[in-house]
């Protein structure tokens, strides 16, 4: 039997312990994963089922997490639309043809779902290795924008401010375009047996909340509403990086759970929104490179402030670093995985 405290926790229902994933669990800070590195570029492991189920399982065998997210990068079912692109180390997504007009836009062409079928494949073969939840995801439309149009990852996006300050025409139509390609890509990862989706829009909040709510929170709503068509049990995480002044606004999307990053307090976080969804953080990741005292004692004191609420999910405020010791994610999950909780 699989252990579903991570869905039950989703649901918000009563769990006996709070459960534990973390972003990036599979990835360079794992010696075993860095061996299959020196062999394998990652679009390689994102389209070998074989490779890329076994690098998600890893971090499950090793640690004892409470579900395996799919060992995939979201540039994924953008590649076969005809935009170019390098991942280059420690820099992210590199765009060649970048996104400059309309005309650039009817240039992203329709693909056959079957390109991307090795993440169907990656998701079965990733369910019979685990004995926990499977979580598919996507990269949200506005940070697929972002990379689209300012061509590289430098977490300030000035071109895509602009377009969206200046040619909102232009930009809406982007965002549609790139919603459609969410959407069928979450439904491959759903009929495939995906447990949980995550949505990445990790960087929505470079924008003030009257432009995430005129031209982000749209297709965020639609592509929920659309996975909820697909499976209307199936968990909705949404996760954005400071979402502070949104927050309010990605809390009233039709998602299960909201992510909160380690700049806000999480209690003050869930408290704004009543308590109404599951929600999930917020350790600062560079307390895990650490380890020791200092990660221990933040992450009691988190798990204190939440004080067994139901609806709690442990995980950082973002991914975890490259520089990340394995003993210190063992750490870390023994200590969530042992603190005893209330009973609200």
């Amino acid at each position: 039997m699989k252990n579903d405290t991570f869905l039950r926790a989703c649901k918000q229902k009563k769990v006996d312990y709070t459960p534990i994933w973390l972003m990036r669990q599979a990835g360079r800070y794992i010696p075993e994963y860095r061996k299959i590195r020196k062999m394998h570029g990652i679009m390689e492991i994102c389209k070998n089922p074989d490779l890329s189920s076994d690098v998600s399982a890893m971090p499950i065998s090793m640690f004892g997490l409470d579900a395996a997210i799919i060992f995939e990068d979201l540039m994924v079912p953008l590649e076969p639309t005809g935009i170019k692109f390098s991942l280059v180390d420690k820099v992210g997504p590199v765009i060649k043809n970048t996104i400059k007009n309309i005309s650039d836009i009817d240039n992203i062409t329709e693909y056959n779902i079957e390109e991307v079928g090795f993440v169907a494949d990656t998701i079965k073969l990733l369910k019979a290795k685990v004995n926990v939840p499977v979580i598919g995801f996507a990269g949200g439309p506005f940070t697929m924008a972002c990379y689209l149009i300012d061509g590289i990852h430098n977490k300030t996006f000035e071109k895509t401010l602009w377009m969206v300050k200046n040619k909102p025409e232009t930009f809406n139509k982007l965002m549609v375009k790139l919603t459609n390609i969410v959407i069928r890509y979450l439904e491959l990862q759903v009929h495939a047996g995906a447990d949980a989706i995550q949505l990445f829009d990790t960087w929505c909040g470079i924008l003030d909340e009257e432009r995430y709510h005129e031209f982000i929170m749209p297709h965020s709503q639609k592509i929920f509403e659309s996975v909820t068509a697909m499976n209307s049990s199936i968990p909705k995480i949404h996760f954005a990086l400071n979402s502070s002044s949104i927050f309010k606004d990605i809390a009233q999307l039709n998602c299960d759970v909201v992510s909160v990053d380690w700049h806000d307090d999480i209690t003050q976080k869930w408290s704004q929104i009543g308590y109404s969804k599951a929600i999930q953080g917020n350790l600062d990741p560079s307390l895990l490179i650490h380890g020791g005292k200092e990660m221990i004692d933040s992450t009691i004191k988190i798990l204190e402030l939440v004080d067994g609420r139901k609806g709690h999910i442990f995980n950082l405020g973002h991914g975890v670093l490259p520089d990340t010791k394995p003993e210190n994610v063992r750490e870390l999950v023994e200590a969530v995985h042992t603190f005893q909780i209330s009973s609200k």
